[in-house]
């Protein structure tokens, strides 16, 4: 499996007060919208080749919300672009690495995303993504 680093998802509590922190460092933010089946509001700050991708819950409920309740705010996950995410979910599988999700689900920008369980990878949640196309 190739692959390289696509962001990195910062939980945040304030997507604005976030957003004004990478613009005092010159960085620009590229796109804000609204993920409304997964609960949060999102922007994406251009950082090279990468991105910062900055999440900000929609409610105490959810994923994200139960993240910032329980660690604060922070690293949420680190993800990495594949080019076949099944065959990438196989090799992970092979490598003894344990899925959250057991098959495919939409990312944005038409992606198609899955998550490793952060108990299997020291501690942090990754997430494999390909994009369309």
């Amino acid at each position: 499996m190739t692959s390289r680093l696509t962001h990195i998802g910062i939980a945040v509590r304030k997507l604005e007060a976030a957003e004004g922190i990478y613009r005092d460092l010159g960085l620009a933010v590229s796109e804000r919208m609204v993920a409304a089946q997964e609960g949060l509001r999102l922007a994406f700050v251009v950082a090279g080749a990468a991105a910062i991708e900055l999440l900000e819950p929609l409610g105490p409920g959810g994923a994200l919300g139960r993240f910032l309740s329980s660690r604060g705010e922070g690293v949420h996950h680190i993800a990495f672009k594949v080019p076949d995410i099944e065959q990438a979910m196989a090799t992970a599988r092979m490598a003894g690495l344990r899925l959250i999700d057991e098959r495919p689900r939409g990312g944005v920008h038409g992606t198609r995303v899955v998550f490793i369980h952060p108990g299997s990878a020291h501690g942090v949640l990754l997430e494999l993504v390909e994009e369309p196309g």
